[in-house]
């Protein structure tokens, strides 16, 4: 547990209600699981900040725990930009996407300035400062987080039904996929869905079968286990009880908090 007695994080959004097995209900309820676990990652680099010190194993696995979700940011955003959002633009009219575009535009900089901080402490180009770490991470989760929030309510079923043929979405998620497993490590990055994934909305998140989550969560988790001891949550996404207090709400069918 960390020595201090307080210290800022963000809460996670609320989760949509929907039927997994539907094309368009699943949409908004995946997007907020992901952008859920992308805070989650956020909240534990502020919180365990506070318990490295620089030129320890501690602080180099913590570092390295923090480039895995930079890159997961990095890739979630580059899937949004090049396969989902242009292809929704042509299903739902022009500009349909583009305040999520405009979102990303926002948090670029801060971003690519934490990034920066990130890779210059890591080669030791920086000293590590807490406060400066911090105040980084800060000045990007909070612009970060509205867009989060607002990304979700674009993707609403009854904003998607109408326009977007159901065989066309599921061929579409399909390409998505493939990206995805193209990019995918069950050794450095896939892990961190889990150490910030959701047992109470999100069981069945990331959809991996059994055998291979199998694999990835006991032999090869033993290769980094060191970096995923600094998650939200444990291998099966248990929140531990520093987070608790951030957890989502969820919603029902109409769309308010129960």
């Amino acid at each position: 547990m960390s020595s201090e007695p307080t210290v800022k994080l963000f809460h996670c959004l609320p989760v949509p209600a929907g039927d997994l097995n539907d094309i368009y209900e699943i949409q908004p309820v995946r997007m907020a699981i992901l952008h859920n676990i992308i805070l989650r990652g956020f909240n534990s680099m502020i919180y365990y900040s506070g318990e490295v010190t620089a030129g320890t194993k501690k602080y180099t696995s913590f570092l390295s725990y923090c480039n895995q979700m930079i890159r997961l940011v990095h890739r979630h955003h580059s899937i949004e930009e090049t396969i989902f959002f242009p292809w929704l633009e042509t299903k739902l009219g022009e500009g349909a996407m583009g305040g999520n575009i405009e979102g990303h535009e926002s948090f670029r900089a801060p971003l690519a300035t934490f990034g920066e901080l990130l890779e210059d402490l890591r080669s030791g180009k920086a000293t590590w400062d807490l406060n400066t770490f911090r105040k980084s991470l800060y000045e990007l989760v909070e612009l970060l987080r509205p867009h989060l929030e607002e990304e979700i309510e674009t993707l609403r079923p009854e904003k998607l039904k109408d326009h977007v043929p159901e065989d066309e979405f599921r061929a579409k998620e399909k390409a998505a996929e493939r990206q995805i497993m193209r990019e995918a490590s069950l050794i450095t990055n896939t892990p961190i869905l889990y150490v910030n994934g959701d047992s109470v909305n999100g069981a069945w998140f990331p959809p991996i079968p059994p055998p291979i989550t199998f694999l990835m969560k006991y032999p090869l988790w033993l290769v980094h286990s060191d970096w995923w001891e600094f998650g939200s949550c444990d291998k099966h996404k248990r929140v531990k009880p520093q987070f608790a207090a951030y957890e989502p709400s969820s919603e029902n069918k109409e769309g308010t908090m129960g």
